[in-house]
């Protein structure tokens, strides 16, 4: 998959490789996925 920087994709993933707060990760997981749906 490409790295996305910046934006609201950026933030994402970057909580979803850094952040260990469960909530966080699963909200920047559906972020990810529904974007990676859409455009990929």
């Amino acid at each position: 998959m490409q790295k996305h920087s910046g934006g609201k994709l950026g933030k994402a993933g970057k909580t979803l490789s850094t952040s260990t707060s469960k909530k966080k990760k699963s909200k920047a997981a559906k972020t990810l996925n529904s974007h990676k749906n859409k455009m990929h």
